[in-house]
């Protein structure tokens, strides 16, 4: 695997740009195909005709915001949003969503602001600490958007442990110290024996590294894992199957010889 390629095992601080909680609703959660372009700008228009009128439901008011994000109408999105915070002051999930939009707008101080707000609120809350250490590192802050979150992980009970450390981890990878991430990929391992994750995300690391025997041996025990658990290994299987035939090929180039791809069978390797 190329070292450009980044893996956000966290929970993924992708997530952040597209918004979060509500457009990936929006756009993973229909069951029918989204309308064109057209169709949403007149739902829109009818929308907004009906709230001159007098207030649109809780239903329609949010049918309102996905559909404006889904034009990509930011300025107008953050102010129903600013509207609904106003109305619920502790909805502590509106209140991510505008700072995820300000930071989409190209407003990062008001999204800290806003951040901060919810960093009091909500400390241990993966979406939370996920949209600010996105801000920090937009931001150049490397070293602050690590410590914010291993400050959340020293404090966080056990059934949170793990996706705030595998969200610490990707943070210390990306701000250049593997050695510190791999010491948290085994913290992590150690403490929930029976979670794959932690092995799984260490074995991409060991790739990256080019240690790839070390990494199919942490493929290998996260299958167990998987397997103790009843949770299907097809994903883990394509992916060492995969890797091992990157190892085949490097080794056939050295040796002048053309590698030959094995059967995966019905798995399809990831991309």
């Amino acid at each position: 695997m190329a070292g450009q390629k980044r893996w956000w095992l966290g929970g993924g601080l992708l997530v952040a740009l597209g918004v979060g909680w509500l457009l990936s609703e929006l756009m993973n959660g229909q069951s029918t195909p989204s309308p064109s372009r057209i169709e949403v700008d007149l739902q829109v228009s009818a929308l907004l005709s009906r709230r001159e009128q007098g207030p649109l439901s809780s239903a329609d008011e949010r049918r309102l915001i996905e559909r404006l994000l889904a034009l990509g109408r930011l300025p107008e999105t953050i102010v129903l949003v600013e509207e609904q915070l106003t109305a619920q002051p502790k909805a502590w999930r509106w209140r991510l969503l505008l700072s995820q939009l300000q930071l989409r707008n190209g407003n990062p101080k008001a999204a800290e602001t806003q951040l901060l707000i919810l960093m009091r609120l909500q400390p241990n809350e993966l979406e939370v600490l996920q949209t600010l250490a996105l801000l920090r590192l937009q931001q150049g802050r490397h070293l602050e958007a690590v410590k914010s979150v291993q400050s959340a992980l020293s404090t966080s009970p056990k059934p949170e442990r793990m996706p705030i450390g595998l969200l610490l981890a990707d943070l210390q990878r990306q701000s250049g110290s593997p050695s510190a991430a791999l010491s948290t990929y085994q913290q992590l391992s150690k403490e929930a024996p029976q979670d794959a994750r932690p092995l799984l995300a260490e074995a991409v690391l060991r790739q990256e590294q080019g240690e790839r025997k070390r990494a199919l041996a942490l493929l290998e025990t996260a299958r167990q894992r998987q397997m103790a658990t009843k949770t299907d290994t097809q994903a883990l299987d394509a992916l060492a199957a995969r890797w091992g035939l990157v190892t085949n090929r490097a080794r056939s180039v050295g040796e002048g010889t053309t590698a030959t791809e094995p059967n995966l069978g019905s798995a399809t390797p990831t991309p």
